[in-house]
């Protein structure tokens, strides 16, 4: 299987609810791409679980500059489930835009890991009601 070629961002409603939308998997090494994350990244949470028995990591690289002006990637790792089941599961974010976006609104995450077998969700939360 190969990794999609970009995630896409569940948005959240205000005093409501959505369906849970279906993991992105990420199963290959590599950068892929969030679309459509934009300067709103302070309201972006993704949700990481390593179902692998092997440890993961993702790196969330740092943006262009401009809107960048913080070359910082943040790095997180996903330790190996085991033998035994379970999975590492991470909440990640939110996310500083002058961190993370790229000038086309995008923003990039890498895959690495021996056998890496990552799941995704990707939320963004409303804007205060």
């Amino acid at each position: 299987m190969a990794n999609p070629a970009n995630l896409t961002i569940t948005p959240l409603a205000a005093n409501g609810a959505v369906l849970q939308p279906a993991v992105q998997t990420l199963d290959t090494n590599g950068n892929i791409e969030i679309v459509g994350v934009g300067s709103m990244t302070d309201r972006l949470i993704i949700e990481a679980i390593n179902t692998d028995n092997a440890a993961a990591t993702l790196t969330f690289q740092a943006g262009d500059n401009p809107p960048s002006h913080r070359p910082i990637p943040l790095v997180v790792a996903l330790a190996a489930t085991g033998d035994g089941g379970g999975a590492d599961k991470k909440i990640i974010g939110p996310f500083e835009a002058a961190r993370f976006v790229k000038a086309d609104g995008n923003m990039d995450v890498t895959l690495d890991g021996t056998t890496p077998t990552v799941t995704l969700r990707i939320y963004r939360l409303p804007k205060q009601v």
